[in-house]
């Protein structure tokens, strides 16, 4: 029906007029166009890669179309590449805050606790009534930093994904599009994908962790008093101060 318009050639350019894709996945870092469900080709990665399926629809369509792509694809929403970019790269920005601050969380929290429980991070004293445990104050700070990471990147996946789905429902209004239904059936169905779910996920992860994190972070030490018996049997009395 439409003689040229697509390729069968998974290698070829993409960009460059060699003929539209079956399927387009936009990312964080780049785009992939597959002539069928497993062979495709994609661009270099780059940071916070723009969402514009029109410019790139535009850019592989063959010279003899061109002409009447602007005519026959005339959805304002769609094809507003600027627009949608900028949302999208606000969206983008978004998720690769709340993947460095998710790292900081790991790093520090990780790093207290091999403190810790690495034997580093106390002081005992033995008094006469028993040895006490006393966890050092400039050690608190690290709980305190991976609670608020954990804060910061909860809301800054959930904002990110947020942002995502409103482009994409943007996008999304190009769908009921068809180039004359009757006789070509000829037309773009913008979805989600996996991705954007992921990212609400890990939102929730890291909004449900940051409780037992703020706790934690809490000064305290630790009364250990030891009954005088031969075995040394031992109970623990945890005091917190909030």
């Amino acid at each position: 029906m439409f003689p040229g318009l697509y390729t069968d050639n998974a290698s070829a350019p993409l960009r460059a007029g060699a003929g539209l894709r079956r399927a387009y996945g936009f990312g964080l870092y780049s785009y992939c166009a597959y002539v069928n469900e497993t062979a495709g080709l994609c661009t270099a990665r780059t940071t916070v890669y723009p969402f514009q399926p029109y410019m790139v629809i535009a850019q592989d369509v063959p010279s003899n179309y061109s002409n009447h792509t602007n005519t026959i694809l005339h959805n304002p929403t769609f094809v507003n590449s600027s627009s949608l970019a900028r949302s999208s790269r606000a969206a983008s920005s978004l998720l690769l805050l709340g993947s460095f601050l998710l790292f900081i969380l790991f790093v520090v929290y990780v790093w207290f606790h091999l403190l810790i429980f690495g034997g580093l991070g106390s002081l005992t004293f033995v008094p006469p009534s028993g040895p006490i445990v006393f966890f050092w104050g400039h050690y608190i700070p690290g709980l305190l930093v991976s609670a608020v990471a954990a804060a910061l990147a909860a809301i800054s996946f959930l904002a990110g994904s947020v942002t995502w789905a409103a482009t994409i429902k943007k996008a999304k209004d190009v769908n009921p599009w068809e180039i004359q239904p009757a006789q070509f059936p000829l037309r773009i169905e913008v979805s989600t994908a996996s991705g954007l779910h992921y990212a609400r996920v890990v939102s929730g992860l890291l909004a449900a962790s940051f409780t037992p994190l703020a706790i934690e972070s809490a000064p305290f030490f630790r009364l250990i008093p030891t009954t005088p018996s031969a075995d040394h049997l031992c109970f623990d009395v945890v005091v917190w101060f909030c």
